[in-house]
């Protein structure tokens, strides 16, 4: 068997036990029966730049992959909007959004200094031991421990040095730099990245941040035609170029921003140690789950009626089996960008894939 965590199970362990135990797929895997669902766009965002970043396209003329960067945004919209939201609501979203990209796609060449390799792909990496070096982490039930994720894009400079890049739908001010750097979810991409693509060092993270009102920012709207000048296909090797200078170099505008930070060796392998750790102590026998009740945290939590049930002292299992189901596996989405089995240079599958866990 394999224990499979992905970077929302983590966050959600650390943020409350008690909510992590009713959502994990690794507990009780639970989601609400009736949840009225919202539009999003920052998914819509991200799947519509999966497309303008899409490596296959990156040296077509503008003109011809703009149109086809909005229908990607149409067609996330819409599809979440299927039966639940009104008519309305969908419109003026997609009006934002397309108006969103429009300033984006005239903004993004003048800091966009790279060649994009993979956009939106997904990984899963065994995670090493700090204990025993040369073995792979376990639980204490002896599986298999893999780390799950998804990187948003992956591209190489004109140094040969490769980066990993996070698409941020901002409503309100920046990240505060020292947060960024601090970002879980980047820094575990570029120590996993290695792993997945053996030998590939990732010299640091990219974030891309986006006002959700970019299009109301006056941003230029981009004319007709290539809209970017033509840069060369590049090939993704294992061996990365050296990347020197600043730590971390921000540009941008009131509507866009674009941050680089370098990651170095060490700031990596104390990332892996943390995870380990945390994985340990999740899947210990001697696991106390507790909720970590506060406004920000309840505020948004789905499980809070079985959670005031179980403080109470009562036996939640009435409302577990009227308000929760078992959570259905994730479909596999055939031919999506991105979307790959195993290490990229690794051969075939190991036989766990073959199975169904």
């Amino acid at each position: 068997m394999v224990y499979r965590l992905h970077m929302s199970d983590r966050t959600a362990f650390k943020r409350c036990r008690r909510q992590w135990d009713f959502s994990s797929g690794n507990r009780r895997n639970l989601e609400p029966i009736a949840h009225p669902g919202s539009l999003d766009l920052n998914k819509a965002l991200r799947d519509a730049l999966a497309v303008y970043y899409f490596p296959g396209m990156w040296e077509w003329d503008r003109g011809i992959v703009r149109p086809l960067v909005h229908q990607a945004m149409d067609r996330s919209l819409r599809g979440q909007a299927e039966g639940a939201a009104d008519d309305a609501a969908l419109q003026e979203l997609l009006d934002r959004g397309h108006a969103l990209l429009d300033a984006y796609a005239a903004w993004a060449p003048t800091v966009d200094h790279f060649t994009p390799i993979r956009v939106d792909t997904d990984f899963e990496v065994s995670i090493p031991d700090p204990a025993r070096p040369g073995v792979n982490l376990l639980t204490s039930a002896g599986d298999e421990v893999r780390f799950c994720g998804r990187v948003d894009l992956l591209v190489i400079d004109p140094d040969d040095a490769y980066w990993v890049v996070q698409h941020r739908l901002v409503t309100e001010g920046w990240a505060d730099h020292d947060a960024l750097q601090l970002d879980e979810q980047t820094i575990m991409w570029a120590w996993a990245w290695p792993q997945f693509y053996l030998g590939m060092h990732i010299a640091g993270t990219l974030y891309n941040e986006i006002h959700a009102d970019a299009g109301e920012l006056g941003a230029p709207v981009p004319a007709p035609g290539p809209g970017r000048p033509q840069v060369g296909h590049r090939r993704m090797y294992a061996r990365s170029g050296t990347v020197s200078g600043e730590r971390l170099h921000a540009e941008g505008t009131d509507a866009f921003r674009r941050t680089r930070i370098r990651r170095g060796e060490a700031e990596l392998a104390a990332a892996g140690a943390d995870l380990a750790a945390e994985v340990s102590a999740a899947t210990s026998p001697d696991l106390q789950v507790y909720p970590s009740p506060a406004p920000e945290v309840c505020s948004r939590c789905l499980y809070r009626s079985p959670c005031v049930i179980l403080n109470q002292g009562q036996d939640p299992s009435a409302e577990l089996a009227k308000s929760y189901r078992t959570r259905p596996a994730e479909s596999v989405q055939e031919g999506r960008l991105g979307g790959v089995t195993w290490s990229m240079n690794r051969g075939a599958a190991p036989p766990p894939w073959a199975r169904k866990q």
